[in-house]
């Protein structure tokens, strides 16, 4: 990695959310192209009147896809980026001997955020979810619906991030961590099967008053 000019030495490219970028460019790409397409059936209408129907069902199909929600909304991308942008800056106030690595390519996919210091090896997985997260027995819940599938998420990303130490020749244990960049959490941190969901707020000193270390492999 590269350091990035301005930043603490910890902070290495790529940039917090890079990946959520990526899938939001290539959203407005679609969304662009589809417009475009639409307004050439159109003017291809006077001439052939039936292109104007292929325009307006190609409006009509666009307008579903990018409601709120859909595969098209650029909404919850664009939270997603600034969730993630949130967590990175609270990640800066960690002390130089912690490393921090956003958007880790794992070739299986991407994990938010890693840091490795003093404390352990953490993968964090950044929700920017509105409401609260609490739990409630034994699950976890976000303003009272089920959300065991971010603690899977969470798993899965500690379990991609411990493979690549291994390749390394580094054999430590990874924490799973869920940080909540725009929701609370109840009795921040909150413990489950190898995973803790923590509030913003409190990440730094999760981190930093774990008492694990490198030489961890439990």
């Amino acid at each position: 990695f590269h350091r990035r000019p301005g930043r603490a030495d910890k902070t290495f490219v790529p940039r917090p959310a890079e990946f959520l970028r990526l899938q939001l460019r290539q959203r407005i790409a679609v969304f662009a192209a589809t417009v475009a397409a639409a307004a050439v059936l159109a003017l291809m209408g006077v001439w052939w009147w039936p292109a104007i129907f292929l325009a307006l069902g190609l409006l009509v199909v666009l307008q579903r896809l990018a409601g709120k929600g859909r595969i098209l909304d650029p909404g919850r991308l664009r939270r997603g980026i600034l969730g993630e942008e949130a967590v990175a800056d609270a990640l800066e106030g960690l002390p130089p001997s912690y490393l921090v690595v956003h958007g880790l390519s794992t070739g299986r996919g991407d994990v938010d955020h890693v840091v490795i210091g003093p404390t352990g090896v953490f993968a964090i997985e950044t929700k920017a979810w509105e409401g609260t997260f609490y739990r409630s027995r034994g699950q976890l819940y976000s303003n009272g619906k089920p959300a065991d599938h971010v603690l899977r998420q969470a798993r899965g990303a500690a379990g991609q991030v411990r493979q690549l130490l291994l390749a390394a020749g580094i054999d430590a244990w990874v924490e799973a961590v869920v940080v909540a960049a725009r929701a609370s959490v109840s009795r921040s941190p909150v413990r489950f099967q190898k995973v803790y969901v923590v509030s913003i707020k409190d990440v730094v000193d999760f981190i930093t008053g774990q008492p694990g270390s490198l030489s961890s492999s439990t």
